[in-house]
């Protein structure tokens, strides 16, 4: 099952201009994650754009609602391994923080990624399916 980054999750919502692109990736790659590493950006993200708390507990439980609705299961894969691997990978690949968090997830699950991130294909154990090009 392929991890899924961070912004297939804020794709989930209709107003996203990749709404229609998650929803069909939802059908045709089938078995999806979404891991604690994405969830954790996407509750980042939501503050930095200061969004009240509230706005961001509204905004979580709809992501729930939504993944689960479309058999997207929510994995946790953090712990002390998985973050000395994303030191690894941020330090090797010159990724992000947070996208060396989702890629070390991503290789400890299946080494599969959703993302148009090309970021991830410069990690040669990960296999990167685009989400705006599937099908």
């Amino acid at each position: 099952m392929p991890i899924v980054d961070t912004e297939v999750l804020f794709a989930t919502s209709p107003r996203d201009p990749r709404h229609q692109h998650a929803l069909r990736v939802f059908k045709e790659v089938g078995s999806l994650k979404a891991s604690d590493t994405a969830i954790l950006e996407f509750q980042t993200v939501l503050r930095a754009r200061d969004r009240e708390t509230s706005e961001v507990k509204v905004a979580l439980l709809a992501l729930h609602e939504v993944l689960w609705r479309n058999n997207v299961e929510e994995v946790k894969t953090m712990n002390t391994n998985l973050l000395a691997l994303q030191c690894e990978l941020e330090e090797r690949y010159m990724l992000s923080y947070f996208d060396s968090l989702i890629a070390a997830s991503a290789l400890v699950a299946e080494r599969q990624v959703v993302s148009d991130d090309k970021a991830f294909d410069s990690v040669p154990e990960l296999k990167r399916i685009p989400l705006s090009k599937t099908g």
